[in-house]
């Protein structure tokens, strides 16, 4: 038994080699180091896989998916009767920054129609607060004819302004 004791007894612990625990020191830092930027990494490339999505999910929505166009077919047709020349028009091509301001210039009917135009004008162009302006000016030098609706000629926001004129009572107070 005393070989068994003698193999079981622990020895003297070897002195580790001089360097050793500054360069297993060394390796664990460098591998914390790799680990932590790639954590990082990960994180910033989700992200940016998120905000491509994003990106991605917007152009989708907001781009313009073509209409189908119905077929239209011509029927022929007996020809028209010649057309007088019409009235040269000065106005015609201009935006409605530049008929606005002769509108201003202008007096009576011409100047009514004048501001109605370039109401249309920015109507088209996506601004309902010039087409409002204008409108406005339009319906304020107009006569009691012009409140009439008509819906061949008026847009959607003429339409509702001369509502709203027809609406007001007549006695009411200006201000």
């Amino acid at each position: 038994m005393d070989d068994l004791d003698a193999l079981l007894t622990p020895g003297p612990v070897p002195s580790e080699p001089p360097g050793l625990r500054a360069a297993v020191e060394s390796d664990a830092a460098r591998v914390l180091r790799r680990r932590r930027w790639l954590s990082r990494a990960r994180w910033a490339a989700m992200l940016a896989a998120c905000y491509a999505a994003g990106l991605a999910n917007m152009w989708l929505w907001l781009r313009e998916r073509p209409q189908p166009q119905p077929e239209v077919v011509e029927q022929p047709r007996a020809p028209a009767a010649p057309v007088p020349p019409a009235e040269v028009d000065p106005f015609r091509g201009d935006s409605p920054p530049t008929i606005e301001r002769w509108a201003f210039r202008q007096e009576g009917p011409k100047r009514v129609e004048l501001y109605r135009r370039a109401g249309d004008g920015y109507l088209e162009r996506n601004d309902v607060q010039g087409a409002l302006r204008c409108y406005r000016k339009a319906l304020d030098g107009a006569a009691a004819s012009d409140l009439a609706i008509r819906a061949d000629k008026d847009s959607w926001l003429l339409m509702s302004l001369k509502m709203s004129r027809q609406k007001e009572k007549p006695d009411a107070r200006v201000n």
